[in-house]
């Protein structure tokens, strides 16, 4: 069972399932839970009639012609795969482990993760050097969750790793995968060290993907999820000082932004300014389990889909190439694993650094106050704590 489930021949139109995707990126022998597959679009609260025109009207026109590009891109390519789909009877996404018969200790851990002080971990202030996962047996066991913080934790092996934190559980550390739970201000001398003591020749990643917090005041209202204001600093300059310092030559940047014309003006002149240029866009067509997206396509208030931009130095093509990539959404905040297309642009042995990240990937290092919210035991189905070797 694969991830992709539909891609033509340009890889301009592609169809993800996202929990599937997340498996095979983190390379494990479980099933990720996941929430059920929307079945119907979300209710609609968007203006209408003169309203909507007046709100239109607002929009700077190069804005209004963006989006409507991209939209009818969007409608090309659900128009291209539900061609597909009803020839071949494939559905838009694989049948979900439900995640809800296990609210109670995914909620528990929930708020363990996200309330845990990160910046008082004492590794981070002393610069102690990294912890390395045992490479010879796969259960590792650590007192508390204070031990996995702010310091860079390796698994060298070419197998699954398991963290065992005392009453907590167990969380799943994929093969050859690094992990930095901490804030990128805090876990920064952490960080310097250990590509100091892992990688002493070559420093450098020939991919960083990140998904800062962006500034968005509904959702910040909403509590769902730390925005940038929750923090002391605006975390995006931050980020930009580890990609100027870490991100190979020709190395690939790519950047979720927002909706926003705000950010998306505001990353095309920053990366200019360090002559990073933009390659491509991959816009993420957030549909429902029959292929309708999940909210107004032309929506004023709502847009139902995000897009990643991807960077490299030296120069800008005229004409960015933009795909489209559909996947039926799953949990809040969980993005669709793309290491398999994003591998499609990089050399064949490659190094590669998530920023911001919320779970971990095969092969990867991975650094966010959130590093663990998706590798709990409790996320997964088939694992079983009494087959995993001691």
């Amino acid at each position: 069972m694969s991830g992709i489930l539909y891609r033509n021949h340009t890889a301009t139109v592609i169809l993800i399932d996202i929990p599937q995707s997340i498996r095979d990126g983190q390379q494990v022998p479980y099933t990720l839970r996941s929430t059920p597959a929307l079945e119907m679009p979300y209710p609609s609260s968007e203006p209408k009639g003169l309203r909507r025109e007046a709100m239109l009207n607002r929009i700077a026109v190069d804005e209004q012609l963006y989006h409507g590009s991209v939209q009818r891109d969007i409608c090309a390519a659900l128009i291209e795969i539900r061609t597909h789909l009803h020839g071949q009877g494939v559905a838009w996404c694989h049948l979900r482990s439900d995640l809800t018969s296990h609210t109670d200790s995914t909620a528990r851990l929930a708020t363990q993760t996200s309330n845990s002080n990160v910046s008082a971990s004492p590794s981070s202030r002393d610069g102690a050097v990294p912890v390395v996962l045992s490479t010879t047996q796969t259960r590792n066991k650590f007192g508390s969750l204070e031990n996995l913080q702010g310091n860079i934790v390796c698994n060298f092996r070419s197998e699954t790793a398991i963290a065992e934190v005392g009453d907590v559980g167990d969380f799943i550390v994929p093969p050859g995968s690094a992990f930095l739970w901490a804030s990128i201000e805090q876990g920064l001398a952490a960080f310097l060290i250990a590509r100091r003591e892992i990688s002493p020749r070559n420093r450098t990643f020939d991919l960083i993907l990140m998904d800062p917090p962006w500034s968005n005041r509904s959702v910040r209202n909403s509590h769902a999820y730390r925005t940038s204001e929750a923090q002391d600093q605006d975390p995006f300059p931050q980020a930009l000082r580890v990609v100027e310092d870490f991100l190979a030559p020709q190395g690939l940047l790519a950047i979720w932004i927002t909706n926003k014309s705000s950010i998306r003006a505001r990353v095309l002149q920053t990366l200019q300014a360090l002559d990073l240029r933009l390659r491509e866009e991959w816009v993420w067509i957030k549909s429902t389990a029959q292929g309708v997206p999940v909210s107004q396509i032309d929506g004023i208030w709502r847009r139902p889909y995000e897009v990643l931009l991807l960077f490299r130095k030296g120069r800008s093509p005229e004409d960015p190439k933009r795909r489209v990539i559909a996947a039926v959404p799953d949990v809040h905040s969980r993005k669709p694993c793309l290491k398999m297309l994003l591998e499609e642009h990089l050399p064949s042995k490659y190094s590669a650094l998530e920023l911001f990240a919320r779970n971990l990937t095969a092969g990867w290092w991975s650094w966010g106050d959130e590093v663990l919210k998706f590798q709990h035991e409790s996320q997964w189905d088939g694992y079983e704590r009494s087959e995993v070797e001691v």
